[in-house]
């Protein structure tokens, strides 16, 4: 099997397959539109979408493989048609939606290699058709006691933390995957996205800080929460552009998107009377999530691992575009100002810098040896000294992917006022390929595709995150290859 730096050969990807799955059938709820057949007719052959592509595959020998018969053991179950996840918290369920995302795209656009994972496509379809219809089934809309919890329109509430982003990724994928879905599993997913959608109707988004500038939540910025809860309102928009709740939801999204990016200057005289996508910007945001240099408190610290999060914000550009309809610029307002502090900004050893002072919670010192966030192009599998975590990290110190979706975004999706990178004079272009490398050669150490050592990433959901950061890379590079992205500042 092959693994490592992926090899500029082999570049013309048979069109034929990408037929294979014949036009998604009509839904069985006319409020779903499915993905166009011809939204994808070139594949992309250049190095960096290659890269992605090789990464993807990894991603996918490892979930059809390892994951699916050993690390969750769905192989066992074969009484119920419907997969058992063992609960309904974080690990029972985001980790299954995240790996759906990456093995999804991989089937619908023609990326999944039988021969390299050892398994034919036709046994990884199945096993993502049952994830994916699993997940919806036992979702609170569908069965009683399901994971996600229901509320009124407006009041999400602290037991539904992050269902809205584990919906969103089985929701993704389910929409990929929606021309081999039964009517009843297609009206499952509907119904698991529709109820999350609605959870955020009339709410108001958290701060951590307020207009006044006072800090509200010590240590924990809004921005990544925020984040994810505005891609379930981005999936439910584009799926369901016809849906008598469309423009509930396309307010509130937006709402969420620039408040997830909001920072004190947003409010300033200039820029709060700026309009964004039909209002000011002073009337959709009411506080700040972010400093205006571009960087997040969490966890008590300053975190570039949460720094990322507007990269998340830009599934909506890849929902949009799936969709055959333009982004919102308020999904991608913020990412430059966020981008460019990883790559350029210098962190100076020594007391933290004042401006922090706002928060007490933070009480970390600058470590060293400083200078900036994205620190060398070492791409060595456990050379961790290529990224700089100014006030340490508590999460290990091997996370790539984020890093790498993030220099994708900037070098992939257009912005209405230049490009996202626009100015940094190593931008996305020139560290997407050398955090990608980064990847494939900490998957080239194991024979099942996976990327981490133990140790490397603490988080119980470390492998499924790539296989979804990976998915949505990849896939980004085939709809800027399509002529997919368009960007617009109008009311939507």
């Amino acid at each position: 099997m092959r693994r490592g730096r992926a090899a500029a050969v082999g570049a013309v990807v048979s069109l034929a397959f990408l037929g294979a799955q014949a036009a998604p059938a009509a839904a069985s709820d006319n409020s779903v539109v499915p993905i166009g057949s011809t939204i994808v007719t070139t594949v992309p052959t250049d190095d960096l979408t290659l890269q992605l592509k090789h990464i993807l595959t990894n991603t996918n020998t490892y979930g059809v493989t390892t994951w699916w018969n050993t690390t969750k053991n769905f192989d066992a179950q074969s009484g119920d048609p419907y997969l058992s996840f063992g609960g309904t918290d974080e690990p029972s369920i985001r980790p299954s939606a995240a790996e759906a995302v990456g093995l999804a795209t991989a089937l619908r656009f023609g990326a999944y290699d039988p021969v390299a994972t050892g398994v034919p496509t036709a046994t990884a379809t199945a096993q993502v058709v049952r994830l994916v219809s699993s997940l919806a089934f036992r979702h609170h809309s569908n069965s009683t006691g399901g994971w996600g919890v229901s509320y009124a329109p407006g009041t999400p509430g602290s037991a539904g933390w992050q269902t809205a982003l584990w919906a969103s990724a089985a929701g993704t994928a389910g929409w990929l995957m929606w021309g081999s879905l039964s009517a009843t599993d297609r009206a499952y997913v509907q119904h698991m996205v529709e109820s999350e959608a609605n959870r955020f109707i009339n709410w108001t988004p958290p701060y951590y800080r307020n207009a006044a500038g006072t800090v509200l939540i010590p240590g924990d910025t809004k921005a990544e929460e925020l984040a994810w809860d505005a891609n379930i309102l981005q999936l439910a928009t584009a799926m369901m552009p016809n849906h008598a709740n469309y423009a509930a939801w396309m307010d509130e999204r937006l709402k969420l998107s620039l408040a997830a990016v909001a920072r004190p200057d947003d409010r300033s005289a200039t820029n709060g009377a700026k309009v964004i996508n039909g209002k000011r910007l002073d009337v959709w945001v009411t506080g700040s999530n972010a400093f205006d240099d571009g960087t997040v408190v969490n966890h008590g610290i300053v975190h570039p691992e949460y720094q990322t999060f507007p990269a998340v914000i830009a599934f909506g550009a890849i929902d949009q575009a799936l969709a055959g309809k333009q982004t919102p610029y308020a999904d991608l307002r913020g990412f430059p100002a966020f981008y460019k502090s990883l790559v350029t900004q210098i962190w100076t050893p020594g007391p933290k810098p004042s401006q922090y002072n706002v928060d007490s919670s933070v009480t970390h010192k600058v470590d060293g040896p400083g200078g900036p966030t994205y620190a060398g192009t070492a791409t060595g599998a456990t050379d961790t000294a290529d990224i700089y975590y100014p006030m340490g990290n508590d999460w290990g110190p091997g996370n790539r992917a984020n890093f790498m979706f993030m220099d994708v975004v900037a070098t992939t999706i257009p912005s209405m006022y230049g490009a996202l990178d626009a100015g940094l004079t190593q931008g996305g272009s020139y560290w997407a390929p050398i955090h990608a490398e980064k990847v494939l050669n900490q998957q080239a150490r194991f024979a099942d595709g996976h990327t981490y050592a133990p140790g490397e990433n603490t988080y119980d959901g470390r492998e499924e995150m790539v296989a979804q950061y990976a998915g949505y890379a990849y896939l980004s590079r085939l709809l800027k290859a399509n002529g997919r992205f368009s960007v617009t500042n109008g009311t939507l």
